[in-house]
C-alpha cells in the first residue's frame, strides 16, 4: 500500500501466505454485515492494498469457521490489520476463530456479536498500534 502512495517508485513488497487443506475449506464471515468471503482472496492482490488478500481487508469483526474441527474450542483474537495474515494459521486447532479489530468496532458493542464464555482469547497487536493508545479505545 505504501509503495502505491509514495511519490517515489519503490519496489512493492512480495506477499506470501501459507495455506493447507483445512484453511481451504474454511469460510470467513463479517459478523456485522453477514458477508461471506474466502480466507485468502488472491484476486485482491492487484488492488490498491494487496494486503486485502488476507480476509478481504479491514473489518471490525470476522469469524472463520472450521467445518473439519476435531473439537469445539473457539479462539477470539483482538488484533490489528497484521493479525489478518497470521490468524488463519490458528484455525486448524479451533472450531472457530473470531477476529476483533477495535479500530473498527466499539468495544461496548462486542457482546452483541461475541459470547466470551469458555473461549480462548489472544491479544495480538503490532508495536505501532500499541504505541497509539487512542486506537485501542
Amino acid at each position: 500500500m505504501y509503495a502505491g502512495q509514495s511519490a517515489l517508485s519503490p519496489e512493492p513488497d512480495t506477499i506470501y501466505y501459507l495455506t493447507n487443506e483445512t484453511i481451504g475449506i474454511c469460510t470467513a464471515r463479517d459478523l456485522q454485515t453477514g458477508e461471506r468471503f474466502p480466507v485468502y482472496d488472491v484476486s485482491k492482490a492487484g488492488g490498491r492494498d494487496a494486503y486485502d488478500v488476507f480476509l478481504s481487508g479491514a473489518r471490525g469483526l470476522i469469524r472463520i469457521d472450521n467445518p473439519a474441527a476435531q473439537n469445539d474450542d473457539e479462539l477470539i483474537i483482538f488484533r490489528d490489520s497484521f493479525g489478518s495474515s497470521i490468524s488463519p494459521l490458528f484455525i486448524e486447532a479451533f472450531r472457530s476463530v473470531t477476529l476483533v479489530d477495535v479500530r473498527y468496532v466499539e468495544p461496548s458493542a462486542l457482546s452483541e456479536y461475541i459470547d466470551f464464555d469458555d473461549k480462548d482469547v489472544l491479544f495480538l497487536f503490532s508495536a505501532l498500534l500499541l504505541g497509539n493508545s487512542f486506537s485501542l479505545k
